[in-house]
């Protein structure tokens, strides 16, 4: 049994150097089978021969090839490098992205500047009544599209026999009615002979008008031509009954720049020269056709957007 234990002891041994050796593993000398006594024919045993040493298992191992450790070597610090300069890469901070500056809105324009963007897109209205009088200042208009269709008064085309428009460069054009909407007082005139240049309005959005927003107002009072005033909106949804209207003006923007006699049609303008209003009426207790310091105007929604015309 001692002999036994042995040879598993050495074939542990051989397997272990065959993990790190290229060279062929040693052979292992067992003990040769002898046979038994003549007395005894039922077997033979395992024992030593009495004239030989025991026999010891060859553990000399073969020398390692250099190639095979110059290549495992090479690998192991390849790899320990690029573990090195990985993790640094790793564990590095990501850098966080700059922080979005929204540009601030810039100072709205001055009024002077303002009437020179705005000044183009007004004209004057000039009407002839059917007993032959003319009134070269009935009121004012707005252009709106580049076929130099306006939006102006009902009240102050109504009952013209003729029909005519002055634009910004002086230059004179018979206008036809293509539209009304009786009830909010509003007439689309379309030039017939436009200059070669027209200067459409830009149309803003009356929902987003707030009482305290600046005011302007364009138009040809008492016959001086293309002159502004500036105020504030002093009041919203404002109702008005109108001479000659069955039923009052309702919604309306209540403004308190100056407008008078020839302001009827003219456009009202925000800060930014986007038309938010048609100026209708004015309101004067003493009864005297003079600005007292209150002007209405029809919101350009109900104005534009009821005859088909979108706001901007």
């Amino acid at each position: 049994m001692r002999l036994e234990h042995r040879f598993y002891e050495a074939k542990s041994d051989s397997a272990l150097i065959e993990l790190i050796s290229d060279g062929p593993i040693p052979s292992l000398h067992s003990e040769e089978v002898v046979p038994s006594r003549a007395d005894r024919p039922y077997g033979s045993f395992l024992r030593a021969r009495p004239d030989e040493p025991e026999a010891t298992p060859d553990t000399t191992v073969r020398p390692v090839r250099v190639g095979a450790v110059r290549r495992h070597a090479l690998l192991l610090v390849t790899t320990l490098a690029a573990a090195a300069v990985l993790v640094p890469i790793a564990l590095a901070p990501i850098p966080k992205a700059p922080p979005v500056i929204e540009p601030s809105p810039g100072p709205p324009p001055t009024i002077a500047a303002l009437y020179e963007k705005v000044a183009p897109t007004v004209v004057q209205v000039k009407i002839t009544r059917y007993d032959g009088s003319v009134q070269p200042s009935a009121g004012a208009g707005v252009i709106i599209d580049e076929a130099a269709d306006i939006i102006t008064a009902l009240h102050v085309v109504g009952a013209a026999k003729d029909v005519s428009v002055i634009f910004s460069d002086g230059k004179e054009s018979k206008a036809v009615v293509i539209a009304v909407l009786a009830d909010n007082d509003i007439a689309v005139l379309r030039a017939l002979e436009p200059p070669q240049t027209v200067v459409p309005a830009v149309l803003g959005d009356g929902s987003k008008v707030r009482i305290g927003d600046d005011a302007l107002v364009v138009g040809s009072p008492f016959g001086m031509t293309r002159s502004l005033s500036t105020g504030v909106i002093s009041g919203l949804n404002r109702s008005l009954q109108v001479p000659g209207y069955a039923k009052p003006l309702t919604g309306l923007i209540q403004f308190d720049a100056a407008a008078n006699p020839g302001n009827s049609g003219g456009p009202l303008f925000n800060r930014n020269g986007d038309v938010i209003g048609i100026v209708t009426a004015i309101a004067n207790p003493t009864g005297f056709p003079v600005f007292s310091g209150l002007g209405f105007a029809i919101t350009i929604d109900a104005a534009g957007g009821a005859l088909g015309i979108p706001v901007d």
